[in-house]
């Protein structure tokens, strides 16, 4: 009886941990998540391309939905996504915080050219993705992430 309540109770405890770690508060979206942002230029130093790449480490096996929003002050683009998940580590010889006991999940979008002047102009840049279980995530850049984005979508004059 007493075996039954403490593994009771252990479960319990199991459940919310891992509830609240995939409901963590974040104030932006480096904060939740690793992100990394990259452009690409043609010959002439022009910015010709823009992707993201979001790794999201959840103990939930639920998938992430192939699409993500982008919202730049008043302008909203919704682009389809690549996702994939990658299967928790359950290795405690090779621990890592992130992957071990975790599914990987991770997004990659490339942003529409029509979005680089509404990124480049926005006071606030948005991200916002979600799951299949109807998990969602929308959360801003913080500050140095806007400027680090801003900066990097500026033409290199040649």
């Amino acid at each position: 009886m007493v075996f039954g309540i403490f593994l009771i109770c252990l479960g319990g405890f199991g459940w919310g941990f891992t509830y609240v770690f995939d409901h963590r508060p974040a104030d932006n979206l480096s904060g939740y998540c690793d992100i990394d942002f990259q452009t690409g230029v043609d010959l002439n130093g022009k910015v010709n391309s823009a992707t993201l790449t979001i790794q999201d480490y959840r103990y939930s096996s639920a998938n992430l939905l192939a699409a993500m929003t982008l919202i730049c002050d008043d302008d909203t683009y919704t682009m389809e996504a690549s996702v994939r998940q990658t299967p928790p580590s359950y290795s405690f010889a090779f621990y890592n915080d992130k992957t071990t006991l975790k599914n990987t999940n991770k997004l990659f979008v490339e942003f529409p050219p029509e979005s680089f002047d509404s990124m480049r102009k926005a006071e606030v840049i948005t991200i916002q993705f979600a799951y299949d279980n109807g998990d969602k995530v929308s959360l801003p850049l913080s500050e140095p992430d806007k400027e680090y984005w801003k900066d990097h979508l500026k033409d290199q004059h040649k």
